[in-house]
């Protein structure tokens, strides 16, 4: 993308004097650039080439010569403003894919802590109480032959719908476009939400948050959801309508909400969703993994070759549907 034999100016949020070694192998025409130079000299700023993090969209309007902009996550929300979505020749990539196996392993950890009724186990054992019949047994649930819906078949959604059927539960998936998956029995679309919503005894919500999916699981679609279904967040909080799902969990209609994201989030402390009943929040971890900076360097160095060699890019994010 940047055929000049000229030096390549890149920041790099990640301080990993590993990863600096790395990027420096690649060429000798990169001269690295760190958030701390540019906070001390902002006119670094107007010849950045390309930056692995660590600028926000004001700093990137400072950066006329940006051609190349990576994320360590997945999420861009904040970053895409209608300033960047007009610069044409501004990439931004992300670091989609990361995420799968941890969130994939977050929900269904809390998923299995309401089937199985573990959360109650825990407290007995803090009281030392040994009660097997009551309040488990007939209170526990299978996951097997139930339903799983896949909200947003993506690489999280993808890597679920995988997991699923290994519990041997029915897998349908709801994705823009409708295209299929192999792990996925049926493929719903956005048009066909009310339907999708109306098999499943699972959701697993891995959406984006753009101006499409904000408030998409509203009164309308958690009322189509089969009695005592379970809701799962993994996604963004905004793409459930807070007040609806609240109403849904009062009502009964919708036995329990497992939320690593919420809306607001963080979520404030006097919030009626903390002891809203068969609510369990974690904050936001379920795609935190110890390898989880090596694994996004890795994306980022693979990104970073084809850049010096003028190859496409991956994980580009559409700048107009925001993910």
């Amino acid at each position: 993308m940047n055929g000049s034999a000229a030096s390549l100016k890149i920041l790099i949020s990640d301080s990993d004097p590993a990863l600096h070694a790395q990027v420096r192998a690649l060429s000798d025409r990169i001269e690295i650039v760190t958030p701390q130079q540019v906070k001390e000299q902002a006119k670094l700023l107007e010849g950045i080439d390309a930056a692995y993090g660590g600028l926000n969209p004001s700093q990137m309007a400072q950066a006329p010569n940006l051609r190349w902009y990576q994320t360590a996550g997945a999420g861009v929300n904040g970053l895409i403003t209608p300033e960047i979505r007009e610069r044409a020749d501004l990439v931004i990539t992300n670091a989609s894919g990361i995420h799968a196996e941890p969130i994939t392993e977050h929900m269904f950890g809390m998923l299995l802590m309401v089937t199985r009724r573990l959360y109650e186990a825990r407290e007995q054992q803090k009281t030392r109480q040994w009660r097997g019949g009551y309040p488990f047994g007939a209170n526990v649930t299978l996951l097997a032959d139930k339903t799983l819906g896949v909200l947003g078949v993506g690489a999280i959604g993808g890597h679920s719908a995988h997991v699923g059927r290994a519990f041997k539960m029915r897998v349908v998936g709801l994705r823009r476009g409708g295209a299929s998956h192999p792990d996925v029995e049926r493929m719903y679309t956005p048009e066909e939400r009310l339907a999708f919503f109306a098999e499943c005894d699972v959701v697993m919500n891995s959406l984006p948050l753009t101006g499409n999916t904000r408030g998409f699981m509203g009164k309308a679609e958690l009322a189509a959801l089969k009695p005592g279904a379970i809701v799962i967040n993994t996604g963004r909080g905004a793409t459930i309508d807070t007040d609806a799902l609240r109403a849904a969990l009062h009502d009964g209609h919708v036995g329990a909400a497992l939320l690593d994201v919420t809306d607001p989030e963080p979520l404030p402390e006097d919030h009626p969703l903390w002891t809203t009943p068969n609510v369990f929040i974690t904050p936001h971890y379920s795609g935190a993994h110890p390898a989880y900076d090596e694994r996004a360097g890795r994306i980022f160095l693979d990104n970073l070759r084809r850049f010096l060699a003028g190859e496409p890019l991956v994980n580009i994010v559409d700048k107009q549907e925001g993910y």
